[in-house]
């Protein structure tokens, strides 16, 4: 069948949903050949003579096109139809078939397909014929080579020893190690202590303003060079619209403190203290239950400013007092734990009181220490006869005075002694007890 007798045929039996819609601006005699066009023009105003429901203003092309055909005639008059009995060409198949060792050297080079529309892809792009055995044997080939490569190791071991060995090897199964962090371990120790330190200034002090923050923490080793600065400074690139150009202010905190801040000052529990941050804490003499400190502390100022201050930290019984002097913070403290209503004095255990106190406390009492406290409460004889002799104290004596063990122990004061001296107390008292009981 010519090309023209195809195309009127269709433009006479076909129903308007069949036809290709083409724009009225379309011409016939710029797309198609010259002889093919003007027949195709003829063809629509043969239909407007017939007056079919066609309508070939709106519908200005129609055409079916096979390309391997060629146009036999120039005439625009439709010819008699002749039946072909030669296979269409979109009916012939193109392409080689392929063969077994054609698909094995596919699947080889390619490696595992995912989807068979990969398969067909490959076949197609090596011009072989893309049926559907031909796929699935694609698939079956690269799925044993994928299993032969894969159990290869074991094929060559076999092969050479003749029998498989055991796995000594066995991939864990619980839970993952735990591993350390990257860098040294002091980095990692400057790291833990500067954390601590910004998470302590973030908690008291204020900061975060609209243009940012920033916080830098450094170590000193002079207590005289630890402070804490808060620099501030402006940028015109955090608002936009409206806004755009405006100032925003920037808060910058630099924080320097020793470099055993935690161990001085955290784990003794001084880094918070009345809302104030503890930057430096240096033990000093105590003054009978009262712990003092030279400390320097860093309080909240107006606005981002930050005020620091050097003198004392006094704490008792639970208490804390910030003075200019060590004498301000004592007499502070006291104070402060009196108006809470606790008494000033707390209750201390005699093993816990200096050497001093532990004197002004047992002076004055009538009553002898003998050696055999000393042996009760557990000291050996040479360490008793060795005491003796330092404080000149006659041993033979078996006993002296508590006057006289006191001012032996306020020379050379030794833990047995205060044993010896609270079991002869306590002696004391049971004696008394015995010979003067209570009235009845």
């Amino acid at each position: 069948m010519t090309p023209e007798a195809f195309a009127y045929k269709t433009l006479l039996t076909s129903h308007e949903s069949k036809f290709l819609r083409l724009p009225l601006s379309f011409r016939p005699e710029n797309k198609f050949p010259s002889e093919f066009g003007r027949f195709l023009k003829n063809a629509v105003k043969n239909l407007k003579l017939h007056r079919y429901s066609l309508v070939a203003t709106r519908i200005s092309r129609t055409a079916f096109l096979y390309k391997d055909m060629r146009m036999l005639s120039s005439t625009t008059l439709p010819q008699s139809l002749q039946p072909s009995t030669s296979t269409p060409p979109a009916a012939r198949k193109r392409g080689k078939q392929a063969r077994k060792i054609d698909l094995l050297k596919l699947a080889k080079a390619t490696g595992t397909f995912e989807t068979k529309k990969e398969a067909r892809e490959a076949l197609q792009g090596l011009g072989f014929v893309c049926t559907p055995a031909a796929v699935d044997e694609l698939l079956d080939a690269g799925t044993e080579i994928g299993e032969s490569r894969k159990s290869r190791r074991d094929r060559v071991i076999q092969e050479h020893l003749g029998y498989l060995p055991k796995p000594t090897y066995q991939a864990h199964t619980g839970p993952l190690p735990v591993l350390l962090p990257k860098g040294k371990p002091t980095d990692r120790l400057i790291g833990v202590e500067k954390k601590a330190v910004t998470a302590m200034a973030h908690s008291l002090m204020r900061h975060g303003a609209s243009g940012g923050h920033t916080l830098r923490v450094e170590f000193a080793l002079d207590a005289s060079k630890v402070n804490y600065v808060v620099v501030m400074d402006q940028n015109r690139d955090t608002y936009s619209g409206s806004f755009k150009g405006w100032c925003a202010n920037e808060d910058h905190h630099r924080i320097t403190v020793p470099s055993d801040w935690r161990l001085r000052v955290e784990r003794k529990g001084l880094a918070r203290l009345g809302g104030m941050m503890t930057l430096d804490a240096h033990p000093l003499m105590s003054d009978g239950d009262v712990v003092l400190y030279a400390a320097t502390w860093a309080r909240q100022g107006r606005g981002y400013d930050v005020k620091v201050e050097r003198g004392y930290i006094a704490q008792l019984g639970g208490e804390h007092f910030h003075g200019g002097s060590a004498q301000d913070a004592i007499k502070g403290v006291k104070r402060k734990l009196k108006a809470a209503g606790m008494p000033a004095r707390t209750v201390t255990s005699p093993y816990a009181l200096t050497v001093d106190a532990f004197v002004k406390r047992y002076a004055g009492r009538k009553m002898t220490v003998s050696v055999s406290d000393a042996q009760e409460s557990g000291s050996c004889d040479f360490g008793i006869r060795s005491w003796c002799e330092f404080v000149g104290i006659d041993y033979d004596d078996q006993e002296a005075p508590m006057d006289a063990v006191l001012a032996g122990f306020q020379a050379r004061p030794q833990d047995e002694v205060r044993r010896a001296v609270l079991f002869a107390v306590r002696r004391h008292r049971a004696e008394r007890r015995v010979f003067n009981p209570l009235p009845s």
